[in-house]
């Protein structure tokens, strides 16, 4: 469950805040930041849904393309994305200025009588511009971080027979806990922006733009640099090293920037005089600052569940595993005899066999019934040498933290122990050096 919750967290906080954020300053009713003039209807623009649409068929293409082909790489993806993100951030970056004197977006359609001159004009094309930034940031915001939660329950059943068991259902409960406390703390942050004045929420807005930006230049910087598409200035490499190993600051910030904006408004509701002309007015002003007070503890509780999770929560998914060392038994003609005595008890046994270049090749042996061992090496196909553990009556592999039914053990295939052939013969199993030799690549 943790590993999940942890992975959907790390993934979708930092875009879940800022396109909440985003969407709180847009689509607020003051009039100084409307998206778009009020309709004849009364009601308020921006048709948003249309860049969530984009961004969510972008990503579900390649999440398709990626699950059944081998044609999509995410890297190239992501540099696709980005190289149409950082240029609508940094067009909206430059309209915040603008935003902030308020009269540029007061395009009311009382304002009728100076349509016709060049200010209104200039306003209506800044206005036009702003709604394409808009449009594009959104749209590339879900196209980077939703590939990622539509790929994840694809993994759930990694390793396993069947999904009726509770390794799979752990897994299924930490990703939709994390989605429903994500889903959450992105509504209750929506309500705290848009409470918020004007000129706190687009400096705000501003900041968080920079934070995103700056690391959606690290993640271009580091495919282009990883696939050779640039060359490898050691002036640009020690600054994308530094960043690849503080990526999480990125999320702090913005955490920090949430943290931040829902204490303004958390001050603002107490320091606020309740007024009003009527009891009735004053039971109306204390249910909004009540109803304010309610979105600000659920920002707090939402930052506070994140950063355990990826602080605490990521340290004891992380922790080491304390291993026995494993056991060399001595070989005899190429051939390495295992008494079955030895191995009967049901538990993972691990081996290693020194091999003629001085590599460990590490082997495991477990039975998995009367008349059946799995007998495989310390690694598989997908997460190399890491090797497997046992927890309670769990074959668990170090790296990944994926099950593996014990009877598919010896058998090829996802996460499995790669297979090593042995023969049971006068109640000892027989494994040949030869084979062993064969598999040192993998342990080097």
């Amino acid at each position: 469950m943790l590993p999940y919750l942890i992975k959907v967290t790390n993934n979708s906080l930092s875009t879940v805040l800022m396109f909440s954020l985003l969407l709180a300053v847009v689509l607020r009713s003051s009039s100084a930041l409307r998206y778009r003039p009020v309709s004849s209807s009364g009601k308020e623009g921006p048709r948003l849904a249309w860049a969530l649409a984009a961004g969510f068929v972008a990503a579900l293409v390649y999440a398709t393309l990626k699950r059944t082909t081998g044609f999509a790489v995410r890297e190239y993806y992501d540099l696709g994305v980005l190289l149409f993100s950082l240029p609508a951030s940094f067009l909206l970056l430059l309209l915040v200025p603008w935003a902030l004197s308020g009269s540029n977006f007061n395009n009311s359609s009382s304002n009728s009588s100076s349509s016709n001159s060049s200010g209104s004009g200039v306003s209506r094309v800044y206005r036009l511009v702003f709604r394409v930034a808009v449009f594009c940031v959104s749209a590339t915001w879900v196209a980077w971080f939703l590939p990622n939660l539509l790929l994840y329950p694809f993994e759930f059943a990694v390793g396993m027979d069947t999904i009726f068991n509770t390794e799979f259902m752990y897994k299924v409960v930490g990703y939709a806990l994390g989605l429903l406390i994500i889903f959450l703390t992105g509504l209750a942050f929506y309500a705290v922006g848009e409470k918020l004045p004007d000129r706190v929420a687009l400096s705000a807005l501003a900041l968080g733009i920079l934070v995103t930006g700056a690391f959606q230049v690290l993640t271009v910087a580091q495919v282009l640099l990883g696939r050779r598409l640039i060359p490898r200035f050691k002036w640009l490499m020690g600054p994308v090293m530094w960043g690849l190993t503080h990526v999480s600051w990125f999320m702090y910030a913005l955490m920090g920037i949430a943290l931040l904006l829902s204490i303004i408004l958390f001050v603002r509701v107490k320091t606020t005089p309740v007024t009003g002309d009527n009891p009735a007015q004053r039971r109306k002003m204390k249910s909004g600052a009540r109803r304010q007070a309610r979105f600000v503890v659920g920002v707090l509780a939402g930052l506070l569940f994140s950063l355990l999770a990826v602080t605490v929560g990521q340290s004891y998914a992380d922790r080491a595993v304390e291993l026995s060392p494993p056991l060399e038994l001595p070989a005899a003609d190429g051939k390495i005899v295992i008494p079955l005595q030895d191995v009967n008890d049901g538990n993972l046994h691990r081996f290693v066999h020194k091999a003629s270049d001085g590599t460990g090749v590490r082997y495991i042996v477990i039975r998995k019934s009367d008349i059946a061992y799995g007998v495989g090496l310390d690694a598989c196909d997908v997460c190399g040498a890491s090797g497997y553990y046992q927890r309670k009556d769990q074959v668990v592999c170090i790296l990944c933290d994926v099950v593996m039914n014990i009877a598919t053990i010896g058998l090829p295939g996802g996460c499995n122990p790669v297979p090593l052939k042995h023969a049971i013969a006068d109640g000892n199993m027989v494994i040949e050096t030869k084979d062993l030799e064969a598999e040192k690549r993998r342990f080097r």
